[in-house]
Order: structure tokens, then sequence, then C-alpha cells
């Protein structure tokens, strides 16, 4: 199943599926945000399955891709937004995914 990389080396269109597949996973990724930017709202599965950390990162690591076409530009993006929330930010999060400049000042204050 896994590729070894003198494989890929020797035979770079064995990689078309696995393109073909992180297309598909980026292309849900980006329908997913529009549905919700237009007010239909995900499945409880759906969102409890999103909010897994790795399930995140194979998603934003795709939905680059689709945009990209380039993998390790993809998965640089991915690990510094989850550097930038996770570490930067200590995981301190704002309660709205839109916030105001007066929310954004305000993002932390409450946290002890």
């Amino acid at each position: 199943m896994w590729l070894m990389l003198d494989e890929i080396i020797k035979n770079p269109s064995s990689m078309i599926k696995y393109k073909f597949i992180m297309r598909v996973i980026g292309a849900y990724g980006l329908i997913q945000v529009f549905a919700q930017d237009i007010g239909i709202p995900s499945g409880c599965d759906q969102a409890r399955f999103m909010h897994k950390i790795y399930v995140q990162i194979i998603v934003f690591t795709s939905v680059a891709f689709a945009v990209t076409d380039d993998f390790l530009q993809s998965f640089l993006g991915t690990m510094l937004y989850f550097f930038l929330k996770y570490t930067l930010s200590s995981n301190v999060t704002n309660d709205v995914c839109f916030p105001t400049k007066i929310q954004i000042d305000k993002c932390g204050d409450d946290q002890s």
C-alpha cells in the first residue's frame, strides 16, 4: 500500500492516485467551508469527525494541495497553522470564528 521513496522517484506516475485522493479530500474541505458560509449546518457526526486533529491535518493539507499542487508547501502551510494555534497562541482561541477587533483584543483575557 505505502510507496517507497525510490519507487516514487523511479515511477512518478504511481503518485497519480494519491494526488487524486488528496484533490478529492481538498474539494470536500472547500465544499464544507462554502456550505457553512451559506448557512448549511454540518451533521453532528461530521462535525465530531472534523474536530479530530489527524483529520484536520489531512484535510487542511489536501485543501492546500488542491490549490498549490505542491505537497511540501501544503504540508508546511498546515504545520504553520498548527504552530501558530497551539504554540504561539498557547491554544487560547476566540469564542467565534469571525471575531471583531474588540473580541480579538480581549481574546485570552479571561484565561488564568
